[in-house]
Parts: C-alpha cells; structure tokens; sequence
C-alpha cells in the first residue's frame, strides 16, 4: 500500500512540475512575442522590454484563450501597424520551439 502511495505521490509532483514548467515556457514565449510585436511598432528595445512587461501582465490579469494575440492585433491597429492575424499567429508558432528551448536548454 506504501509503494502505491509513493508513486501516487511522485506522478502529483511531475504533474505539478511540468504544470510549472508549461507556464514558464509560455510566459517566455509570450515576453519574445511581445518584443517582436514592439519591434513591428517601431520601438526602441528599451520600450520593447517595458511593452513585452505589460502585455504579460495584461494576459495574465485577463487569461482568455488566445488573449496575446487580441492584445497584439489591439495594439497594431491602433498604432496603425500592418501586421496581420496570420502574420501574429505564424511568429507565436515560430517562437514556441525557441522558447521551449531558451528554458529548458535542449
């Protein structure tokens, strides 16, 4: 009965870790797109790194499916930037191995 708890144990803790580990890599996915985004805007890296903080922190106070890129695409027409939908969702796939490999080094 102790070897069953044990293992129910560890399969909670590699759930919990890869839960930890998918946040961090999309949260590291979204820091690169937003700075791209910035970059699209004209902004200088400086202003890129303060508009990738907020966008993360808006996508995280408003967690909706596919809330980056409703922020992103705001963004662009407002500042009247001719970045597509599929121009946004084409670079967010680009970037997911990328990140995935920045954090986790492989």
């Amino acid at each position: 009965m102790n070897t069953m708890n044990d293992r129910e144990r560890g399969y909670e803790a590699k759930y919990s870790f890869d839960l930890e580990q998918d946040f961090r890599i999309e949260a590291h996915l979204y820091k690169m797109l937003a700075m791209w985004a910035g970059e699209q805007m004209g902004m200088a890296p400086v202003d890129c790194q303060a508009y990738a903080k907020k966008i993360i922190g808006e996508v995280i106070t408003n967690p909706k499916e596919n809330s980056i890129i409703n922020f992103l695409m705001i963004d662009f027409e407002r500042e009247k930037t001719d970045v597509t939908l599929s121009a946004v969702q084409a670079k967010l796939e680009e970037l997911r191995p990328i990140a995935r490999a920045e954090l986790l080094g492989g």
